[in-house]
């Protein structure tokens, strides 16, 4: 099951980029969108509990899981539209 989600994921990561049109010429986009981007996986975590360190984790089931997961990825996404960052 694994090999089978690694291989969408890698087949639709590379459909997404994110670009911020607003960002300064003279700044590092790469740079900036590395440093963006963990602080808002941070702060995705953080905001739904889905942090390493939460014991009762392992006690959900996989729709609570797959919920738990949507609301990471809605909080990832209103972060770094949020830091002016758009999906192209």
């Amino acid at each position: 099951m694994r090999p089978l989600i690694l291989i969408f994921l890698l087949l639709f990561a590379g459909c997404t980029s994110y670009q911020n049109p607003g960002l300064d010429p003279s700044v590092n986009q790469g740079e900036r969108f590395a440093k963006d981007r963990k602080e808002c996986t941070d702060r995705a975590k953080k905001a739904t509990g889905s942090a390493p360190g939460n014991q009762l984790r392992f006690l959900k089931t996989y729709e609570q899981e797959q919920k738990e997961y949507t609301r990471e990825n809605r909080a990832y996404e209103g972060c770094m539209s949020g830091r002016g960052w758009i999906k192209k």
